[in-house]
């Protein structure tokens, strides 16, 4: 998960003469010198899969294919996250709700309320905080999914198919129950009623996974509580409710 030090919107002028549109003024937003959003002003903010990377020489919302996003707010914080309703819906034809290319690279993005709300002054039409749609059990064990090293799970939107062959062992307290804890967050969440955001007990630590790669493979899962909490960063950990 990308939690960003800066954010902030740029306005630059495009020369859209190749579309027959002239010169256009767009608003970019800008997250650590990455730019997670190229015409803000034109964007539908509003829509149930907005497209953060519109068309590069055109500007025009569907024009291109991908750059998809969802947003969803979980406690204090704004997510844009895969669509991943829409590219399970579509199926084979899910490259075209596929995620922007920086989400590939650096993860969901997790915004402060501030900046959140730096992004929507730059929209007529983005929504404010409170009117967001809140996060589901099922977005953030997707999200987690997504998370996961692509070598153990090469679809994401496939959570069944994950390759359990190649786990070797846990650092938690009883590998066989961490790793029986692990399979059912792979499993359909429709098994889970809810969840919560919380944090970890203090005297607990972050179970890792470890792969058998040929380069040693860590990945960081969830605490060492009986009740684990599911670790999305460093930040942000929930507990699914059965």
């Amino acid at each position: 998960m990308w939690t960003p030090a800066k954010v902030e919107t740029r306005r630059v002028e495009l020369d859209l003469s190749g579309s027959g549109q002239g010169s256009c003024v767009v608003t970019q937003v800008i997250c650590d010198d990455i730019a997670i959003c190229n015409a803000a002003n034109l964007t539908d903010w509003d829509a149930n899969s907005v497209q953060v990377e519109l068309c590069e020489f055109c500007r025009v919302p569907g024009c291109s294919s991908g750059g998809r996003v969802a947003i969803r707010r979980v406690s204090d914080r704004v997510l844009l996250i895969p669509d991943f309703a829409t590219m399970v819906e579509k199926g084979d034809q899910s490259e075209e709700w596929a995620p922007p290319r920086w989400m590939v690279k650096r993860g969901v993005l997790a915004l402060s309320r501030a900046q959140w709300d730096l992004i929507q002054a730059s929209s007529a039409n983005a929504l404010i905080f409170d009117l967001i749609k809140h996060a589901s059990v099922g977005d953030l064990l997707r999200i987690f999914h997504f998370q996961a090293p692509r070598v153990f799970l090469p679809d994401y939107l496939q959570p069944l198919m994950a390759k359990w062959e190649l786990i070797t062992c846990t650092n938690g307290h009883n590998s066989e129950n961490d790793l029986r804890h692990l399979k059912r967050l792979f499993s359909d969440p429709a098994h889970f009623d809810g969840f919560e955001i919380c944090n970890p007990r203090p005297d607990s630590y972050t179970v890792s996974v470890f792969l058998d790669l040929p380069s040693d493979a860590e990945w960081l899962v969830f605490s060492s509580e009986i009740e684990p909490a599911i670790r999305l960063s460093d930040e942000l950990y929930f507990r699914p409710i059965p």
